[in-house]
């Protein structure tokens, strides 16, 4: 439990070791298992996690009842839906659990406490920041290509993680597509 509290603290900014046990006192340590939802559809999100163990991935489901990867998230990653947390209206996705997982979750008004005692937890803003930034790269108009090799360079551990259908849905590809890009990439 030290070594993932130590990575959360450093993805969260530096502080002294009394705002160290300020912040402790207000993280909440959750297990979920496979299929469980963090977030349901209509919910607002009114926290954000540190994955320690495990994956989730925030979808949607369509017309034809096929959900649609939003975001994928494994250890050492932030889970949240940043839309419904920055403007406090109910989610128009679900964040659920893809394997048995264990998070630091820090709700809002803990953050609010914690920044009411110390501006040093102003920094937690990165977090926003850095968990909506791979979600925003694939809203853009980049080609198969371009998308996968994002992937590979930067979140190589999601094509191991996660099965191809739900890493073709995440990249706003078919399966297809995805295996034809695959094979482009794994010739010599």
């Amino acid at each position: 439990m030290k070594n993932s509290l130590s990575k959360f603290l450093n993805k969260t900014g530096n502080y002294s070791k009394k705002e160290i046990v300020f912040l402790e006192k207000e993280l909440q340590f959750r297990t979920l298992k496979k299929g469980e939802i963090l977030l349901k559809k209509g919910d607002v999100c009114s926290s954000f996690c540190f994955i320690i163990t495990g994956s989730f991935y925030q979808y949607n489901i369509d017309a034809n009842f096929d959900k649609n990867a939003i975001d994928l998230s494994i250890t050492d990653d932030w889970v949240i839906n940043h839309k419904s947390f920055t403007s406090r209206r109910p989610s128009e996705y679900v964040i659920q659990a893809f394997e048995d997982s264990s998070v630091y979750e820090i709700s809002i008004d803990a953050i609010h406490r914690l920044i009411a005692k110390s501006q040093s937890f102003l920094q937690m803003g990165k977090i926003l920041e850095e968990a909506t930034s791979r979600v925003d790269f694939f809203d853009n108009n980049y080609t198969p290509d371009e998308k996968y090799e994002y992937i590979l360079k930067n979140k190589p551990e999601l094509i191991q993680r996660f099965p191809q259908k739900l890493i073709a849905s995440y990249l706003k590809i078919t399966p297809e597509t995805l295996s034809r890009v695959r094979k482009r990439f794994l010739k010599p």
